[in-house]
């Protein structure tokens, strides 16, 4: 089930980036002292204020599983209003490989492609599940970035 996190979710949230920023599924850049902070500060704005910190709308959604949560999706605006981004997704390790990644990615995607409404996302070099469940429901490379970053955008 798929519900909109609200401040009481951040701890899960914040752990499952940093863990994940560890094993390079997120930019090992967010490791840095500096940029944890500013990655605390980040995930704040969005759970209490719908907002990133350059005041983009994000919102933060909870995947659970029996009332647990065992994944995240935040969703964000891009800057100068040129779409809608897939801005970060995780699934707890203990319920990696059994399906819940696709089928959390799968729930949100629908409502944008009925729309429209075209999507990018990154995927760090690390997070090939990431990668395959992207491009299985819709996504293309669109560029390569930075260290390998791959840059993709919905086909529909």
């Amino acid at each position: 089930m798929m519900r909109y996190a609200r401040v009481n979710y951040y701890d899960f949230i914040f752990s499952l980036i940093m863990m994940e920023a560890a094993n390079g599924h997120f930019s090992r850049k967010l490791l840095n002292p500096a940029a944890t902070l500013g990655m605390e500060k980040e995930l704040l704005s969005v759970l209490l204020h719908h907002r990133r910190i350059n005041q983009c709308y994000a919102y933060a959604l909870i995947w659970e599983r029996k009332g647990y949560p065992v994944g995240f999706v935040v969703m964000s605006s891009l800057e100068g209003d040129q779409g809608n981004e897939l801005w970060m997704a995780a699934i707890a390790p203990s319920y990696r490989g059994l399906g819940e990644g696709r089928e959390m990615i799968g729930t949100i995607l629908p409502q944008f492609k009925q729309q429209g409404t075209g999507l990018m996302a990154r995927c760090a070099p690390e997070s090939e599940a990431m990668f395959h469940i992207l491009t299985t429901s819709g996504f293309v490379v669109d560029a390569i970035l930075e260290h390998g970053t791959r840059q993709l955008v919905t086909s529909w």
